[in-house]
């Protein structure tokens, strides 16, 4: 397989997908099949064209200029309640899995045989921009994208909360997912079941998850912003084996030997907080399980990447620079470059060994409450490279 080459990045589509805040995605075995949720639990996916040509990385486009960059779905999978927190899929993207505020954790069989058809009006808020402007009513009254329907293979339940976060091991044999109670479960996928609960302090959140390639050892981020003024649980971040449950390594004790897991004072919080940030809401290990990259964020005023090392817990250095915070980290497979992005609506490619920034695709667009990106992912072949953006759409370069 090719390494990532980020020299020359060129900007393919600006899917549109508004309404509510795209959240999540994910690229299903090949740079030409997309799949992407939303805050109202909508997952469509999308078959893209291949595209010989591309517009400069950093373009923005509005109005008519984005139809060009635009392509329907072709599917839209059906069962969610609540909204799509996270995606992940398998290597060959025979599999999907999504997690949800609805408590569960679904599995989509990719090239199962659809249950129906239905239309999917993918730019309502254009819409009602134009029907403001003309008062024409068929505007609202254009058909959508004619689409297959599509319900999951399985749900794995065990969730008694909002399922917050969800990673698939690099050998696609184990799932991680989080939940707000501070519980996570680790589930066998050819099995579809549960092998494993980890718990965290009961005040805090899973805001983050992760597993080692091998699926083995566990990575758990918990945080919680506070409880009330006076009692702020202390963040977690820790290593532990899948098999037995047990501890293996207690990142935070590493940065801080005095942190007191049980000092809930907020100036207890003060000592682990610069570290944290708002949270250290997204983590990937390395293919070689030897790094950890863990990315601050939360509304802070410039949410860095750490980049760890797993079996010392030492931190290695501190990359890039997510004004607001950074909502997403992802290694490439050959573990030399580390891409994110965040709430200044940009995505960054760094490279790990000396943290060097080496190109940033998209451009700052406004406020810490406005826009940003909500998650990213990385083609199998690493050609491509996706992100969600809340404001209405799936920017889709090539690498």
């Amino acid at each position: 397989m090719p390494a990532l080459n980020p020299d020359k990045p060129t900007l393919l589509y600006q899917l549109l997908f508004q309404g509510a805040w795209p959240t999540s995605v994910a690229f299903l075995g090949s740079s030409q099949k997309l799949a992407a949720a939303n805050r109202e639990g909508q997952i469509f996916v999308w078959d893209l064209p291949e595209k010989a040509e591309g517009e400069p990385a950093d373009k923005e486009f509005s109005g008519k200029e984005r139809e060009k960059l635009n392509v329907p779905p072709v599917r839209r999978l059906d069962g969610h309640t609540n909204g799509v927190t996270r995606l992940a899929a398998s290597a060959d993207g025979k599999l999907l899995f999504s997690s949800s505020l609805d408590r569960s954790v679904r599995i989509w069989e990719t090239a199962a045989e659809a249950s129906g058809k239905a239309q999917a009006v993918m730019d309502a808020e254009s819409r009602e921009e134009d029907f403001k402007r003309n008062r024409k009513k068929e505007v609202l009254e254009t058909p959508g994208a004619d689409v297959e329907v599509q319900t999951a293979c399985h749900v794995l339940a065990g969730h008694d909360d909002w399922v917050n976060t969800l990673a698939l091991s690099r050998d696609g044999s184990r799932l991680i997912s989080g939940d707000g109670k501070s519980l996570a479960i680790v589930w066998d996928v050819a099995g579809r079941k549960e092998i494993a609960r980890l718990a965290g302090h009961p005040w805090n959140w899973i805001v983050a998850a992760a597993l080692s390639p091998d699926g083995k050892t566990a990575l758990l981020s918990e945080y919680r912003y506070k409880r009330d003024d006076f009692d702020i649980p202390a963040a977690g971040l820790k290593l532990s084996n899948v098999e037995d449950g047990s501890l293996k390594l207690d990142l935070l004790k590493v940065q801080f030997p005095k942190l007191d897991p049980a000092d809930t004072s907020y100036g207890g919080a003060q000592g682990w907080r610069k570290f944290v940030a708002g949270g250290l809401v997204a983590a990937d290990f390395s293919s070689d399980g030897k790094l950890l990259a863990l990315g601050q964020g939360g509304e802070t005023d410039t949410g860095k990447v750490h980049v760890v090392e797993v079996d010392a817990g030492k931190l290695l250095r501190t990359i890039s620079g997510h004004q607001y915070g950074v909502t997403d980290v992802k290694f490439s497979a050959d573990g030399q470059h580390l891409l994110s992005c965040g709430r200044d609506t940009t995505l960054r490619v760094c490279q790990v060994e000396d943290g060097k920034e080496l190109k940033i695709l998209g451009k700052p667009r406004g406020g810490q409450f406005k826009d940003w990106l909500a998650a990213l992912a990385l083609s199998p072949d690493e050609t491509h490279v996706a992100a969600a953006d809340i404001s209405g759409m799936v920017s889709v370069w090539r690498m």
